[in-house]
């Protein structure tokens, strides 16, 4: 069950959501009297810009528009409910908080003592608001009075702090509080002590482990400033990755589920090389070769990992994190011209095979590695593949996933291909003929003279699976599912595989396979990705930005990427989408469940939104670059209006 530390999120997010005044100097910047400890921040220092250029977007239009306003209500009443589930209601509502802010806004959160020792806090810039604030905090006052709260006054460097005692639920551990307090024109809401206890003293005199001075931070901002295409911003973030992961792990309740720890493997394996990402976003630009809805500049800080041997940059598993740059990205004369995204990018994978080795074993708890592929090519009832000399030898750098959408809409409608260079096609086609032809599940579909396509039908699975996903796969959230005895195993989708020209085909659906063979025997008649308006048009956009020698280049059609989840949220179906974005929304409302891998049951009404033909019209295509660089990786991308 979600804890009842959510009750004081909706107050702090509230706020994050409800200032609105001009920026002032009186109180000082959040970053410099957070502590360093500080695992997520976004901070934004003028709301009033911030809302006025969100408004002016395609997005913030549709968000304004009076068709999408019922759904809209539904949906904050929804998720007003889901961070308050277990929790006090504290009664506050936007137009309680309208007038209080003047300047900077600020949530985070922080982790000043290791694992469950989290904290959110939010900062405001009340200068000049005090009658308001002085309402604002009575009115909170009553509401958690009225709920059970016990309220006393404590005494912090000589400053009155307003302390609330929140009443516990049923298996609630240790107290459940919150505090209050204005200093030096700044309002500071928190349910940690010991972050107010840092924040009180740094006001008073700069501290020097603040936020400010963390190197990931300063790191991480510096380089996405660089890249960032206007003087100011709407909106400041930084995320420790690691850290973050246990401070939402800590406030659902802590981790539930038995088998491997997936966030421990990570570090275990050196990911933990990844100290911080973060950067800027800017609403609207407007410059002479561009007209952008939106533009991030956004770092990933990774330097050298003092660790790593042998000449690597990362150690163990992270070593898999190996993406050079290429100038040369262009579409392929199979990419069909209709589809919904297009992610091209460069990975080292005959090395990643490699160094995925201490991933697998890990994870297994035992050295199966390269029992594994010896078994493949020596086993006499398995395929008898060289999986490395016939399959791994001959993949190239170049990879790319696309995403075509078919219609009607149903849970299944997302089908992906992911596609890889290869050096040498003969070998790997034989290896993957032979296996296939062992695979009592495979079925085989022609194409043309030339091509097949290879089917596995769906089947159910005994055993646990593990499941890898690369940068930039549809996977991102990976689930540690685990099966004892006396339950039925997931079943495995259908899946597909091809080898096209020098490209070998992964798919979840045939038919997307089917499609890029079709597009590449068009030849000269083809309908190509590379030759449609809004890719030049990303791609231009993008080259204004910065793009050039690259390790990623993505381009996405908003309205065909949303389509599948926009429909299957008006059919109810929502909790059996099984595209990219449906499977991490599906996660994220799972979150605080008692069992988070079931089945949820649909909580927003849809039967509200209007049909997705006056909604896709908002929706312009969108697109973003990645640059390997010597401490990390630079992003930056944008959206285009329609």
């Amino acid at each position: 069950m979600v804890q009842i530390r959510w009750a004081r999120f909706v107050l702090l997010a509230v706020g994050v959501l409800s200032f609105a005044q001009q920026q002032s100097e009186a109180a000082p910047p959040a970053a410099s009297i957070l502590p360093h400890t500080t695992k997520s921040y976004v901070s934004i220092p003028n709301y009033d810009q911030a809302a006025a250029n969100f408004d002016e977007t395609q997005i913030g239009k549709l968000m304004a528009d009076p068709v999408m306003q019922p759904f809209t209500d539904d949906l904050k009443d929804q998720i007003k409910q889901k961070l308050i589930a277990g929790g006090v209601k504290l009664g506050i509502t936007l137009e309680d908080l309208k007038d209080v802010y003047a300047g900077e806004i600020c949530f985070a959160t922080n982790q000043p003592s290791g694992e469950k020792t989290d904290g959110v806090v939010l900062t405001v810039d009340v200068t000049g608001k005090k009658a308001n604030v002085d309402a604002l905090l009575a009115k909170i006052t009553q509401n958690q009075i009225a709920n059970g709260a016990k309220e006393s006054k404590i005494n912090l460097m000589g400053t009155q702090v307003t302390k609330f005692v929140l009443p516990k639920e049923a298996g609630e551990i240790g107290p459940q509080e919150a505090y209050y307090v204005v200093h030096q024109d700044l309002l500071i809401a928190t349910d940690s002590l010991p972050t107010l206890n840092y924040i009180l003293p740094a006001m008073a005199a700069a501290k020097a482990d603040n936020l400010a001075s963390l190197e990931a931070f300063q790191a991480v901002l510096k380089r996405a400033a660089t890249g960032r295409m206007a003087d100011g911003y709407d909106f400041e973030w930084f995320v420790e990755p690691f850290g973050y992961a246990e401070v939402v792990r800590s406030q659902q309740g802590g981790r539930k589920k038995r088998g491997t720890d997936m966030l421990h493997l990570l570090r275990n394996q050196g990911f933990d090389a990844v100290k911080g990402l973060g950067g800027y976003v800017n609403f609207v630009v407007n410059k002479a070769n561009l007209k952008a809805e939106m533009v991030h500049s956004t770092f990933i800080y990774a330097p050298q990992d003092p660790g790593a041997e042998g000449g690597d940059r990362f150690r163990l598993g992270a070593r898999v994190l190996e993406f050079p740059n290429d100038k040369s990205f262009q579409t392929y004369n199979w990419v069909p011209a209709k589809l919904a995204t297009f992610l091209d990018f460069r990975w080292n994978i005959q090395a990643a095979f490699k160094y995925s080795e201490t991933i697998v074993n890990e994870y297994a708890d035992d050295e199966i590695f390269d029992e594994l592929i010896d078994s493949l090519k020596t086993d006499p009832a398995g395929p008898r593949v060289d999986v490395v000399t016939q399959i791994v030898n001959h993949l190239d750098n170049k990879v790319c996933m696309l995403v075509d959408v078919k219609q009607p809409i149903t849970p299944q409608s997302e089908q992906r291909l992911v596609a890889v260079h290869l050096l040498n096609a003969a070998p790997v086609k034989a290896a993957v003929t032979q296996i296939m032809e062992q695979d009592p599940n495979a079925e085989k579909h022609s194409v043309g003279d030339k091509y097949e396509i290879w089917e596995i039908h769906e089947e159910e699975e005994e055993i646990p699976t593990l499941v890898i996903s690369g940068p930039g796969f549809p996977d991102a959230m990976v689930v540690n599912h685990q099966f004892n005895a006396n339950q039925v195993g997931p079943k495995v989708p259908n899946a597909s595989v091809a080898v096209m020209d020098d490209w070998l085909f992964f798919a979840n659906n045939k038919e997307v396979i089917r499609k890029a063979i079709e597009t590449r025997l068009a030849g000269p008649n083809a309908e190509l990705l590379a030759n449609t308006p809004d890719y030049l048009a990303i791609e231009a956009a993008l080259a204004e930005i910065g793009s050039g020698a690259d390790s990623f280049r993505h381009f996405v059609r908003t309205d065909e990427a949303a389509r599948v989840t926009y429909e299957l949220m008006q059919q109810g179906k929502m909790p059996e989408s099984e595209s990219a974005l449906g499977k991490v929304i599906n996660q994220l409302w799972s979150l605080g469940q008692e069992d988070e891998t079931a089945t949820r049951k649909q909580e927003i009404d849809a039967s509200k939104l209007p049909p997705f033909a006056q909604v896709e019209g908002y929706l312009g295509p969108s697109g973003s670059y990645a640059r390997t660089e010597n401490n990390g990786w630079y992003i930056s991308g944008l959206m285009l209006k329609k």
